[in-house]
């Protein structure tokens, strides 16, 4: 599944030198010239990296939804703007990256595939894939208890539990996922759960082997899970809803 990109600018030199980048990157691109029609956009989707002209209107706005959107707030930050800007930006809020005006294809290219590991950590772990899967959960007190899954993200877990589970709680939980070789072991906490019997995860110690293990499964039931079709002489795709991990499904 391609990395997506937000860019707010009205600037057309700007909006050529990234184009012509991100498509080189294999990343998606939303442009947007006005501020509203970028807010309308954070509102409805997520987006793995925010690129935003300092010198556009409304730009100030834009940042703090980025920044607070659940879906996005991890998502890195470049700011367009004159040579002498800093990090901290007028705006009031700190960016990941700066790019300074006059916009080179090579300064461009280096910052966002440099960023490119960030936001692919971004991607993985806002997007959850439904799963029924047997998961074992080793509690404090010694207890083994078997529960199935309900979806599964990089950053955690929804679960079915026929017992009542305390939020804050820690344990250890193995997951065997459908066509993965490998048990997957985590420290996890539990994030929430309901009177219904579900359930949600957050990782908090995942070794790095088994991240990897987890991101590339994901990866590869989002590709294989998106479903494509022909409108109006146009292919679209109709991909996984996103929802943050550690909050429940709606």
């Amino acid at each position: 599944m391609p990395l997506q990109s937000l860019v707010l600018t009205a600037d057309q030199y700007l909006l050529r030198q990234l184009r012509s980048v991100l498509r080189d990157l294999g990343i998606g691109v939303e442009i947007c010239h006005r501020a509203e029609q970028a807010s309308a956009c954070l509102r409805r989707r997520h987006f793995d990296v925010g690129i935003l002209d300092c010198d556009a209107s409304g730009a100030g706005d834009v940042i703090g939804q980025l920044r607070t959107a659940a879906s996005s707030r991890s998502a890195p930050l470049f700011l367009i703007g004159p040579t002498d800007c800093s990090v901290e930006t007028p705006f009031g809020v700190e960016a990941d990256h700066l790019l300074s005006r006059p916009l080179s294809l090579e300064q461009a290219w280096r910052a966002l595939r440099g960023a490119r590991p960030q936001m692919e950590s971004t991607m993985f772990r806002y997007f959850r894939v439904g799963v029924e899967a047997e998961a074992v959960l080793l509690r404090s007190d010694g207890r083994t208890e078997h529960v199935l899954t309900r979806n599964v993200a990089a950053g955690g877990v929804g679960l079915r539990v026929p017992f009542p589970l305390q939020r804050g709680e820690t344990l250890v939980l193995r997951l065997e996922l459908p066509q993965c070789r490998e048990v997957i072991e985590a420290q996890a906490e539990v994030a929430w759960s309901n009177a219904k019997g579900d359930a949600g995860l957050r990782f908090i110690g995942l070794a790095a082997e088994c991240r990897s293990l987890l991101e590339a499964w994901i990866g590869k039931e989002l590709e294989e899970r998106e479903f494509a079709f022909v409108f109006n002489g146009r292919r679209r795709v109709l991909r996984p809803v996103l929802i943050p991990a550690t909050e429940p499904a709606p």
